[in-house]
């Protein structure tokens, strides 16, 4: 494993991202970030064969990864985050270990002002190798990825969000499926 980038946050702030994993990191970001998440494939940013481990121990597998991410962040009302360092090194098989901190600047339904309800830090740990997909950006995909953050910090304000991560996979699929009906 070899070191190939190190970006502060402000360095992404001022010359953006400089690789194609870190342009394939924004393009996720800005997917979290949107207000229509439930328009991106899932199969846009994680393989087929991706495993997603949640924090409270559950792995979600290839096409389950995104519906469980717009059930989640589809209850922020708005969304943004502020990188504070990347680390990206090149695995001896060619594939990426992407390392990202950084703030979450979550809004909560109702809060149309320029101030956040909350801020949660966050750390993302990712091993990124080649699409297969011809609409992943850069021709990238995640193969594995890490997702923690201060979710304690929701609880005053999103609920539903600690009760979603706290749930075993089996309640996720029945929760998937009614939203899904409900939906369409």
């Amino acid at each position: 494993m070899q070191l190939t980038s190190c970006l502060t946050g402000s360095e992404w702030a001022s010359n953006g991202p400089q690789t194609p994993a870190q342009r394939f990191y924004q393009a996720f970001t800005h997917a979290i970030e949107s207000s229509a998440l439930s328009s991106y494939d899932n199969h846009k940013f994680f393989s087929d064969r991706a495993t997603f481990h949640n924090q409270n121990g559950v792995d979600y597998q290839g096409g389950e990864i995104w519906p469980w991410i717009t059930l989640v962040f589809d209850q922020f009302e708005r969304l943004e985050f502020d990188l504070l360092s990347i680390w990206e090194f090149r695995n001896d098989d060619g594939s990426i270990h992407f390392i990202a901190q950084a703030m979450q600047r979550i809004w909560a339904p109702g809060n149309d002002g320029t101030s956040p309800t909350v801020d949660v830090s966050l750390c993302v740990i990712s091993r990124i190798g080649p699409s297969t997909s011809n609409e992943a950006p850069e021709g990238l995909q995640f193969q594995e990825a890490w997702f923690s953050w201060d979710t304690y910090k929701l609880l005053p304000y999103f609920p539903g969000v600690l009760c979603l991560l706290a749930q075993p996979k089996s309640s996720f699929r029945k929760n998937h499926a009614r939203m899904a009906h409900a939906i369409g």
